[in-house]
């Protein structure tokens, strides 16, 4: 049986995909020092939960220390799956994450062949994902990026295939798999109830359907919330470090600017307040202060919000000079988003709301990070939702100058 070219074409940039993520993993000095760097300092907040629940110590830091809800349970348990398949190696994550990207890949060109209906679109946003690189390098970090985009891009696309009229079953799919992603980074947890009330307005018709994608995520969420009810005392849905990164984003006097650690931030009469409290009380003592903060000075918060956007989205405008690492993730995310609103806005009216779910996504949760402190890395996870109406936009924008 003959095969397509678009099939030729998809099998070469999946390989493509595998080998620029093996090369990297391979280019590593020393494979079992983590964290590398400062943008992987987080990673032995993840690993050493997986290390003692391997060790039968339960979902905590240390055989000798409480439960925690401090990081959600998505990362960590897949960490100790690796671990306890292959042995405590590293590099057994970061092949597995390659692995994990590759398949991103795929469903960004599905993606992009559900909404623009053309192979050339897919082709393009897959490359394009392919040679992206924090994609690449994020599958070398020991970080929540390259698992969490994988379950975010496969819930549009599920989302998506079922607003296509492909059976109602999708939407459950869809909203366990959304679930799933908010069990490794919970960020954007109000989104289903978002995407609830943007159906009524954009597809009234496909209420029912979304409200079947939210009750299976909260389904999805609730023994993670019962887990912590009892152990905790709390029925926590996201985790303890809420009321952190609030308090760090919305910090006045350090701009909102995001710091290795919050207690540089504190003062005197704080600090004391949160060394004589448990996990779930400091998080809950941290959230007051943060809505105090923001109660107080709304004006302030809204400014210091707009000022977080290039921060966000370009790395850029923390008042220093932005590094060539830096300016090169602005220009290739400003070129990525100018091109996607002109792919947007290029979308048959008719067709327009298959496209509701990765807007919509893509708005909420740059609001949401716009309210702790931004970090450029929180934003990875959307490029994949954001390339197909990229790559519509440098296509159409090609056909002009040809014609």
């Amino acid at each position: 049986m003959a095969i397509d070219r678009t099939t030729i074409w998809l099998f070469l940039i999946l390989a493509i995909a595998l080998l620029l993520r093996l090369g990297a993993i391979l280019a590593i000095d020393d494979p079992e020092q983590v964290p590398r760097s400062a943008e992987e300092s987080d990673a032995p907040t993840y690993y050493v939960i997986a290390d003692n629940l391997i060790a039968g110590n339960g979902y905590a830091y240390g055989e000798d220390q409480p439960p925690t809800a401090k990081r959600t349970p998505g990362y960590p348990l897949f960490i100790a799956s690796i671990f306890k398949m292959f042995g405590r190696d590293f590099n057994w994550i970061r092949y597995a994450q390659a692995a994990v990207d590759v398949l991103t890949a795929y469903l960004v060109f599905l993606l992009a062949v559900l909404v623009f209906k053309t192979g050339a679109v897919g082709l393009l946003a897959s490359l394009a994902y392919a040679l992206y690189p924090p994609a690449i390098l994020s599958s070398t970090h020991i970080l929540t990026e390259t698992l969490y985009t994988f379950f975010l891009v496969f819930f549009a696309v599920t989302a998506i295939l079922a607003l296509r009229g492909r059976g109602w079953p999708l939407y459950l799919v869809s909203g366990i798999a959304f679930g799933i992603s908010s069990l490794i980074r919970p960020g954007i947890v109000l989104l289903p109830v978002v995407l609830l009330v943007m159906a009524l307005i954009v597809r009234r018709r496909a209420w029912a359907g979304v409200l079947m994608l939210t009750l299976a995520f909260a389904v999805t969420l609730l023994p993670w919330v019962l887990r912590n009810n009892r152990d905790l005392g709390k029925p926590i849905p996201t985790s303890t470090l809420v009321g952190s990164n609030l308090y760090k984003g919305n910090h006045l006097e350090s701009g909102g600017v995001y710091p290795l650690s919050s207690d540089s931030l504190f003062s005197n009469d704080l600090r004391l307040r949160l060394s004589q409290a448990g996990e779930v009380q400091r998080d809950s003592i941290l959230r007051a202060e943060a809505m105090r903060t923001i109660r107080s000075n709304k004006k302030e918060v809204v400014l210091l919000a707009v000022k977080k956007i290039p921060r966000l989205w370009l790395n850029v405008g923390y008042g220093n000079r932005p590094s060539k690492k830096s300016l090169a993730v602005a220009v290739s995310h400003c070129i990525l988003i100018v091109l996607g609103i002109y792919g947007f806005v290029t979308i048959p009216r008719g067709s327009r709301y298959l496209a509701f779910v990765q807007v919509t996504t893509i708005l909420f949760a740059s609001i949401m990070y716009l309210a702790v402190a931004p970090v450029v890395r929180f934003v990875f996870p959307l490029i994949p939702l954001l390339l197909p109406f990229s790559a519509r936009g440098f296509l159409g924008l090609t056909d002009k100058l040809r014609s």
